[in-house]
């Protein structure tokens, strides 16, 4: 005669654990970020003038030479959208001009020039010529002549242009006698490199009410997460469309993201028209397709797979 077993406790609780992760399942965040290939360095070529310079005498800088005295040169003028990124831009320079009767110069990389919009600034120091070996002209009125710059290093938190690095030319003329209201032109150059953002995609698949489970209406919500050094600017998510037959997205593409700062996320909700209630172990790979800029707007595409496993209960 066989004898009875009585139920195992320990099997009951491990089927119990394995239907609360199907339940589940659909709602945890994915695990396996994708990130975005960095981009080239950028051309930097602006153009300005204006006739608001200020002109101030500060005495020699130079102990020997030609060059008998300093003339300090300040001025701004506006940058349109699409000279220094995407956005209206501000320039100004404060340039100490090392001044003789016919020969002038910046030395060392005394010369600052700053570009400011609503992402941050980026700084270039000018130089051309020394005290001893100058490499602009004067003819007492007006200075003119070329050189080169580079990016000043900058760490300034909340600054999207930090650590940039770049380098160039640059050509001025502009007036030196003392006063205001002084005309002078600028052109730079060259090519500047800010740090690039990384993205990584994360996603909670949920129902959102009984009536989207009957009607098998699954919202995904996909978190964008920019793990990257530099600053993510123009995120979109241009599509996420599934791989698997039988599966249906609904809406809505594209999505405007906006800005990712470095170290932070946000987060977009696509729908799909997914398997019957009676199918077992539903599950489907999106094609998360998102667009990237950096703080100078170059831009890049990003493609994540990820795998949405279908939550079997319509809560929560």
């Amino acid at each position: 005669m066989r004898r009875s077993t009585a139920p195992n406790p320990r099997s009951a609780v491990r089927r119990v654990a394995v239907v609360v992760m199907a339940l589940l399942a659909g709602l945890v965040l994915g695990a396996a970020p994708a990130t975005a290939a960095g981009l080239a360095p950028q051309p930097l070529g602006i153009s300005v003038s204006n006739t608001d310079a200020n002109v101030t005498s500060t005495g020699s800088d130079c102990t020997s030479g030609p060059l008998t005295e300093t003339r300090r040169v300040t001025g701004s003028q506006s940058v349109p959208a699409g000279a220094f990124s995407s956005l209206p831009s501000q320039l100004a320079f404060d340039l100490p001009v090392l001044l003789g009767s016919t020969q002038a110069a910046l030395r060392g990389s005394d010369g600052r020039v700053t570009l400011t919009n609503a992402r941050g600034s980026l700084t270039l120091a000018l130089s051309s010529g020394s005290c001893a070996s100058p490499s602009m002209t004067s003819n007492g009125t007006n200075v003119s002549g070329t050189g080169t710059w580079t990016v000043v290093a900058d760490t300034a938190a909340g600054n999207s242009y930090r650590q940039a690095t770049g380098s160039g030319t640059f050509s001025i003329t502009a007036g030196i006698t003392v006063g205001g209201g002084r005309a002078w032109t600028l052109q730079l150059l060259g090519t500047a490199d800010v740090l690039q953002p990384t993205l990584a995609v994360t996603h909670r698949a949920f129902w959102g009410g009984p009536f989207n489970y009957l009607s098998r209406t699954l919202s995904v919500e996909y978190r964008i997460r920019n793990t990257g050094p530099g600053d993510a600017f123009g995120v979109v998510l241009t599509d996420a469309p599934p791989t698997a037959p039988g599966i249906t997205r609904i809406g809505t593409v594209p999505q405007t993201v906006g800005a990712v700062p470095a170290g932070t996320e946000k987060a977009v909700v696509v729908r799909y028209r997914v398997c019957g209630i009676a199918a077992i172990g539903c599950r489907f790979t999106a094609d998360v397709q998102l667009h990237v800029a950096d703080a100078l707007d170059a831009g890049g595409t990003v493609s994540v797979q990820r795998t949405v496993q279908v939550p079997v209960s319509p809560v929560p």
